[in-house]
């Protein structure tokens, strides 16, 4: 690569774009236990440093209209090339506004713990488990399994 294309591609913030799937299992106060719906979702991820990321996210319901907003972060536990080489375990919190009835009836409160590992050096898949509490209009809690493909700047998560 050419010394100033080099320079220009390592002064770009890390970034990363990333696209999932979702499903799981819940406990509602009024329905009881259920098999929760595939959710759909969107998250660009801005780099802090070489651990942190804060996130913006849009999520669906792909069995129903219930969209999401959620801002959050991650955070990185590892790193080196032991890790890169596999994989870098991280943790995630968000909050979301869901719209079960309308934008803002409901919100989620998510935690979660996953793997990142690159398939390319922009190229990234990842896998997660979460637990989302809903309050609002109904209350529930969920266990949930994620997985997905990122696009990234060559900057994100880099040592």
């Amino acid at each position: 690569m050419l010394g100033w294309a080099r320079s220009a591609a390592a002064d770009v913030p890390g970034i990363s774009l990333q696209a999932g799937l979702g499903t799981g299992v819940g406990y509602a106060s009024l329905a009881g236990a259920y098999r929760d719906d595939t959710i759909g979702g969107l998250r660009a991820g801005l780099g802090i440093g070489p651990y942190a990321t804060l996130d913006f996210a849009l999520a669906e319901d792909l069995d129903r209209v219930e969209a999401a907003t959620g801002f959050g972060a991650r955070v990185r536990l590892a790193r080196g090339d032991c890790w890169r080489a596999l994989w870098t375990p991280y943790v995630r919190g968000q909050v979301s506004l869901v719209g079960a009835s309308h934008l803002g009836s409901n919100y989620d409160l998510l935690v979660g713990a996953g793997h990142w590992g690159r398939l390319a050096p922009r190229v990234a898949w990842f896998a997660e488990l979460q637990v989302v509490t809903r309050v609002g209009e109904y209350d529930s809690v969920a266990a949930r399994v994620e997985v997905g493909l990122a696009v990234t700047t060559l900057a994100f998560w880099r040592d």
